[in-house]
């Protein structure tokens, strides 16, 4: 009989593998060993989730089943999350990406100037097919050149003399509104107010004019509303995340040449001013001396810029020009429509409020048709504060994502918020802190006197972020928009059955009403304040 040594030596060499076992069981322990060292490099990242609350996060897609439905019901999510978490700091993960979401003003500033949380997170990346890698979402190098390059187009003497165009346009507009004046049926002001915005920033920054090409602004204004909606899905779909899945969910749904149809119009707009720059320095330089450097400096428009930065060593890519042109266009517009759209139906709802602000108006420009200039913007200070409670309120922007690069401590909490992970900055949910504001979520202009703006911490707003990568049209966007309502109020009084709480709504990647600016407008007389014509 056998002994036990050798029953055992017999039993071990007949065991054998199949090839199958042999690949199957290498899978699973490089997959083991790989989930092992993917749990220890992150093991400061579980650390500060494990001792902060935050919504149910699952394997693999984290908490993303908050952010999937339709646009409305994604925006109800976020304001659910801001209810139950708020003032936080509070965790969010976002599929196997770690974050923290912050709201407090004291943090905010932190966040928004350390060097070490400039870089737009990995997300920005889903919307490069819109925007490339312009100012928005351009890596933090590329950024710090393009925009020391770039600023100089937003000076005050060239703000000054964007302000024929700003007459001009919104002539255009009182002049196309007559349509519907006196109509009991409302009308949607988007259908107005967009396509103003885009000509005013396609002529002041581009030197071209729309008003013969409305059918190039409708497709791009059309593909652009599109192109934010399907990359604001992606975002909340961690399994579109992959590029050739996009790609085939496109196809699948018949959005392919999305992108493409948005990219028209700034490309045929940057063909034709390349063209005109080419023919102007033939002829300058032929006849130099016929031209002086004042009007050289006039014609200039931020293209123009452009085009001259590349003949002095910028090394501006077409892509690059393209990317600058596409996020000057969609920053200078879209935004500003938004709010605009927002405030005019804000003071058809408080009408006390609209006598004020053209009280505001008639007082600074009387009744006579003479056009805005500079100096008379300056003085709509109550205007302002409406645009800035609009802002408040309805914030275009209401999450700013940001890499952090380099552990940065803040102050909630003595929390550090460690390399590698996430920061969510939410204007909407800052905005409406009952720390900051009383009555967060009432329509105040109030809220922006000088005296409550003193006793306010200075990130409280963000309407047009903060920091080194603030926006860098602030300037042009609130004085267009200042002239846009001066001259609309100056010829109608705007009116609606709108109740504050009936406006309901929804993120792709701005935030918009999801039921449309539906108002009514009536002539106003001018010989007096406060006086309207029914």
């Amino acid at each position: 009989m056998p002994n036990i040594a050798e029953a055992t030596m017999q039993s071990v060499s007949g065991f054998r593998l199949t090839i199958t076992e042999v690949f199957a069981y290498t899978i699973i322990c490089t997959l083991a060993i790989l989930w092992c060292r993917f749990k220890w490099n992150r093991r400061h990242l579980d650390r500060l989730a494990a001792g902060l609350e935050g919504p149910p996060a699952y394997p693999i897609i984290g908490s993303a089943l908050q952010f999937i439905g339709t646009p409305e019901e994604v925006l109800n999510n976020l304001v659910q999350l801001i209810e139950d978490y708020c003032p936080g700091p509070f965790k969010i993960w976002m599929g196997p990406y770690f974050g923290v979401a912050i709201v407090k003003p004291e943090d905010l500033q932190i966040v928004l100037n350390s060097s070490r949380t400039l870089q737009k997170d990995r997300f920005y990346n889903f919307i490069k097919n819109i925007f490339g890698e312009g100012l928005l979402t351009a890596p933090v190098d590329k950024w710090r050149k393009h925009r020391r390059l770039i600023t100089p187009s937003f000076n005050s003497i060239l703000l000054n003399e964007f302000f024929p165009v700003f007459n001009e346009k919104n002539k255009i507009l009182v002049s196309n509104l007559k349509v519907e004046l006196n109509k009991t049926e409302p009308f949607d002001l988007w259908d107005y107010i967009s396509p103003t915005t885009l000509n005013l920033i396609c002529q002041n920054a581009m030197g071209y004019n729309l008003d013969s090409q409305s059918k190039s602004g409708s497709e791009f204004e059309k593909a652009l509303i599109k192109a934010s909606e399907l990359d604001s899905i992606r975002v909340s779909k961690p399994w579109l995340y992959p590029s050739i899945i996009f790609s085939l969910y496109l196809k699948l749904k018949g959005h392919s040449d999305v992108f493409d149809t948005m990219l028209k119009l700034p490309l045929e707009m940057i063909q034709k001013k390349r063209e005109e720059f080419a023919q102007r320095k033939l002829e300058n330089k032929s006849n130099d001396t016929d031209v002086t450097d004042h009007e050289k400096k006039h014609s200039k428009v931020f293209l123009d810029t452009l085009f001259e930065l590349n003949e002095v060593g910028a090394n501006f890519s077409d892509d690059d020009i393209r990317d600058e042109v596409v996020t000057m266009m969609i920053g200078g517009s879209e935004t500003s429509a938004i709010t605009l759209c927002f405030c005019l139906l804000l003071l058809a709802i408080y009408p006390d409020i609209q006598d004020k602000v053209y009280d505001e108006i008639y007082d600074v420009l009387g009744d006579g048709d003479q056009t805005i200039t500079i100096e008379d913007s300056s003085k709509l200070l109550y205007l302002e504060q409406v645009l800035k409670e609009t802002l408040r309120l309805f914030p275009v922007l209401p999450l700013i994502v940001r890499e952090v690069q380099d552990d940065v401590k803040i102050i909630s909490n003595n929390i550090v918020l460690p390399k590698g992970s996430t920061c969510y900055l939410c204007p909407l949910a800052t905005h409406r802190d009952s720390a900051s504001y009383s009555n967060p979520t009432s329509f105040n202009p109030d809220n922006f006197s000088p005296e409550n703006i003193a006793k306010r911490h200075k990130y409280s707003f963000i309407g047009f972020s903060g920091g080194p990568r603030g926006c860098i049209g602030s300037k042009y966007a609130m004085l267009s928009m200042k002239v846009l309502v001066s001259t609309f109020l100056r010829n109608y009084s705007v009116h609606t059955d709108c109740k504050f709480n009936d406006i309901k709504l929804k993120l792709d990647l701005l935030l918009r009403s999801s039921n449309g600016y539906h108002v009514t407008i009536r002539t106003r007389d001018r010989r007096s304040t406060n006086k309207f014509n029914y």
